[in-house]
């Protein structure tokens, strides 16, 4: 049932929008796939909750991934139940990134869990200072057999350690059984990892695994696991497929008084294996959940049609079947479809570009913003965004030396940003990784270096036999599948126009979505006309207004500063 005042505000909603809203009990799996509405879908399956007095705003908690989606879901939800005439204080909904759950969680019923009360979360960095301060206690007592396995260099093993540390956490790994494993390197990990846990509990500070942990023990106790749930009347969790093995058992530990269970996610944009995010969370939830309903939100209200289509095929081109009987297949089954009643201007939406090698590649791409910008197919850099696997030097640095010498202004996301998402500021070219693109959109997106590759998840694949569970998905499988939904995220980003850039032909696996391309500079006449007459808007479309803007300002460390060519800023990290 939805309430006739959401009816009222919100005419457009689609009908599985309206199916999904209109559920008001018992769990619940929505697939929602890149621009289908699925915050606004999420907002206003709450603000219905709250119109029909199934939950009171205290009774009410919404889970995403980063800091910057919460502040948006917080936002959005706040203005629209207003909107919609919600009683009671609506502050009182806990609207807050898994770690935040997990920090109220502690402080409400675990007595803050032995942290200090002035306490701060440690990020990468402060890891990495709080780690070379007590080097030799960490370290020291295994550094033979770290030598041995090759971390010699000390910031080489400080920066290897804690990628260790934080996956032994989210996979929930037992360190007392890891430190009495056999391979002589994953013992002395589990003891440094153990001695690293034991200097945070005397100094009262928690990282956001160690804070996890503590949350997944705090709940193991039934009692308490009862008490802490029973505050909670629905519980909603989007980008669900970014969830790891421990942020999964203390959701679901919340979730059991209750049973009112909301996950919302897209198999087909899991990211974060390397953080220990597992993709099985949201395709075993039904498994989990028998009894659950499952919605899909499958039209597209972003993307040009031929963008849409073009993504849809990529997926569709790989086998995503399970080889074991009965097995849970490795993707949802979907077909993604553009909205219908837009109006899709006739131009190629998908081109390509390919150079005789990396520099002639990025020449070739500014001279088509150039193009682009001038012939006012753009009013703002800002439209555009080049997303690439890294943005750490070499990788970049002939796509930043090309936009300098062609006068186009850039904004480099550098790898030592310390938040998830950058603050893109006006006027300039974002230059990203795809990582940092998720949720974000620009009417023109530029994928780069497809005849390149992303990373293997080494750290996972090391520790594997050590997890509670076994890998959901084959091992000789996991770095296709991971391309696969890596590039999905970046093509998807795209609303007006999708340009992929290569410096020699792309490695077979992106025929399905590279070959017939039209290239540039070589289009025909008309089709590059119908291009060239395009105005491609600054304002978003689909379901979102623009983000609000992060007021945390993004620090870099180490820098040196230097001015492009034309004017551009440049900034390079070491």
């Amino acid at each position: 049932m939805i309430s006739p005042v959401i009816h009222r505000l919100q005419p457009d909603l689609d009908q599985r929008q309206q199916a999904v809203i209109a559920h008001t009990g018992g769990p619940l799996l929505v697939i929602a796939g890149p621009g289908a509405g699925k915050t606004r879908t999420i907002v206003w399956r709450a603000v219905n909750l709250l119109l029909l007095g199934a939950v009171v705003p205290e009774e009410l908690v919404m889970c995403t991934f980063s800091k910057r989606a919460a502040h948006e879901l917080r936002q959005r939800f706040t203005i629209a139940a207003k909107a919609a005439g919600c009683d009671g204080d609506l502050s009182a909904a806990r609207v807050a990134t898994v770690h935040g759950l997990c920090l109220r969680v502690l402080s409400e019923h675990g007595s803050g869990a032995g942290f200090k009360s002035d306490h701060r979360l440690l990020d990468e960095f402060a890891q990495l200072d709080l780690m070379n301060a007590h080097f030799h206690r960490v370290f020291g007592p295994d550094r033979e057999a770290l030598h041995r396995h090759g971390w010699r260099a000390d910031e080489f093993t400080l920066r290897q350690a804690r990628r260790y540390f934080e996956r032994i956490a989210e996979e929930a790994v037992d360190l007392d059984l890891l430190t009495d494993a056999e391979d002589p390197f994953h013992a002395a990990v589990g003891r440094c990892c153990l001695r690293y846990r034991n200097l945070l509990d005397e100094l009262g500070v928690p990282d956001l695994s160690r804070l996890q942990v503590k949350a997944d023990e705090l709940l193991q106790d039934d009692a308490l696991a009862q008490r802490v749930g029973a505050g909670v009347r629905h519980l909603m969790v989007d980008e669900y497929q970014d969830t790891s093995g421990v942020q999964e058992r203390i959701l679901l530990r919340l979730a059991e008084v209750h049973g009112n269970i909301n996950v919302v996610g897209d198999d087909d944009q899991s990211l974060y294996r390397f953080r220990g995010a597992s993709v099985r969370n949201l395709l075993e939830f039904t498994e989990r959940f028998p009894d659950a309903a499952v919605h899909r939100l499958s039209v597209n209200y972003r993307s040009h049609a031929g963008i849409v289509g073009a993504c849809d095929r990529w997926m569709a081109s790989a086998d995503w079947s399970n080889p074991e009987p009965q097995g849970t297949p490795f993707r949802h089954h979907k077909t993604v479809r553009p909205h219908a009643p837009h109006s899709y201007s006739d131009y190629p939406s998908v081109i390509a570009v390919l150079g005789k090698g990396p520099r002639d590649e990025a020449k070739q791409l500014a001279e088509l913003l150039r193009v682009l910008k001038s012939r006012g197919v753009i009013t703002d850099y800002a439209q555009t965004a080049l997303l690439l696997h890294s943005v750490r030097e070499p990788a970049c640095e002939h796509y930043l030396d090309a936009f300098a010498d062609a006068g186009v202004p850039f904004h480099h996301a550098s790898a030592e940003y310390r938040r998830l998402q950058p603050d893109f500021p006006t006027g300039r070219v974002a230059v990203t990784t795809i990582h940092q693109s998720k949720g974000l959109e620009w009417p023109v997106v530029m994928v780069g270096s497809l005849d390149g590759c992303g990373g293997d998840d080494e750290v996972g694949l090391d520790l594997e036999p050590h997890f509670p569970r076994p890998t959901f998905e084959p091992l000789d499988r996991i770095a296709h599948f991971d391309r696969m939904r890596q590039h999905y995220v970046a093509f998807s980003r795209a609303r007006n126009l999708l340009i992929l850039t290569a410096a020699a032909p792309p490695a077979p696996h992106f025929n399905p979505i590279w070959e017939g391309l039209p290239r540039w500079p070589g289009l025909d006449a008309a089709s590059r006309d119908k291009l060239l007459k395009q105005r491609f808007g600054a304002e978003r479309s689909g379901e979102a207004p623009a983000p609000p803007r992060d007021l945390v300002i993004p620090r870099v460390r180490r820098l040196i500063v230097r001015q492009g060519a034309n004017g551009p800023l440049r900034v390079k990290s070491r």
